[in-house]
């Protein structure tokens, strides 16, 4: 009645707009297929699956209308962020990526979860520049 009662937007709520627009699609994650999904697909099992269950379950209970995919693939980001992570996923960041261009080409991602696991993991895992390389 007359807007008094309008739920003011918060913060989740503009990146829920941001990513997925005005009108966002209703959550359709399936949980353990996500799961799957990051610990085999993504995380080539280097991480303890029940890592991946836990971070998964926990991003599954919030706001996010995460479909599958963008579930997988927003867990799986959280670990190949972290520093501790980086020497251990070295050597699979770069299926993990090209993984996640495919189902992005496939619609199966939303661009913007996408663009923000691709653009971390540009940052973190670029080969490191030697001085003899400036020779």
């Amino acid at each position: 009645m007359f807007g008094f009662f309008k739920k003011k937007p918060t913060i989740v709520d503009a990146a829920i707009r941001e990513i997925y627009g005005d009108n966002p699609p209703a959550k359709s994650a399936v949980l353990e297929h996500a799961v799957t999904l990051a610990y085999e697909g993504l995380l080539f099992e280097q991480i303890p699956r029940r890592d991946v269950e836990r971070l998964a379950t926990s991003l599954f209970n919030g706001p996010m209308p995460y479909s599958t995919h963008d579930l997988a693939v927003s867990t799986a980001h959280a670990f190949f962020s972290a520093s501790h992570n980086i020497e251990k996923l070295s050597g699979c960041q770069l299926a993990a990526r090209a993984c996640v261009l495919s189902w992005l080409k496939a619609g199966q991602v939303a661009p913007m979860i996408a663009w923000a696991f691709e653009s971390a993991l540009y940052v973190d895992y670029k080969p490191a520049v030697s001085a003899e390389a400036d020779l």
